[in-house]
């Protein structure tokens, strides 16, 4: 029995449980992130932040939300002409890890900057290659595809 062909994740192929999984913490950890990010550029140092005044703040959250998205052709381009599909979402999980560790350090802003470029470049490697995995999971006939791909946008609202 062939990956394609095995139903146990909602009648789904099993793969798309791992998928599903991977965007969801991935948007979680994005829209989280972003959930708190503002205040922590905008509260004073001597309350834990960085100090910055609130329209450069907004700047910047503006400019990293257009960026993740843009992003997103240079993960499509080393998938399709270098690494490939998983090994770049790999990769792309790793640097949005890597973020994320730094975002959490005692950095100031260089952490800051630094921990937004890597969660902006890994986003742009998993994000749109993760779409290209659920449609390998499903000939082109398949009755289920679809559903696969619905069950995967349910996780983007």
């Amino acid at each position: 029995m062939n990956q394609k062909d095995s139903a146990s994740f909602f009648g789904q192929p099993r793969g798309l449980m791992t998928l599903f999984f991977t965007e969801m913490w991935e948007r979680f950890s994005y829209y989280g992130m972003r959930a708190i990010l503002l205040f922590y550029m905008i509260y004073a140092a001597d309350k834990g932040g960085l100090g910055f005044n609130a329209v450069t703040g907004a700047a910047i959250m503006s400019i990293y939300g257009s960026m993740v998205y843009l992003s997103g052709i240079i993960g499509g381009y080393l998938a399709d002409r270098i690494l490939g599909s998983w090994r770049t979402v790999f990769y792309g999980g790793v640097l949005i890890m890597f973020g994320h560790i730094a975002l959490s350090m005692p950095l100031g802003a260089p952490g800051l900057f630094g921990s937004i470029v890597l969660i902006t470049l890994g986003t742009g490697l998993l994000k749109p290659n993760v779409a290209t995995m659920v449609g390998n999971l499903y000939d082109k006939d398949d009755e289920r595809r679809d559903a696969g791909f619905l069950f995967m946008f349910l996780v983007l609202i």
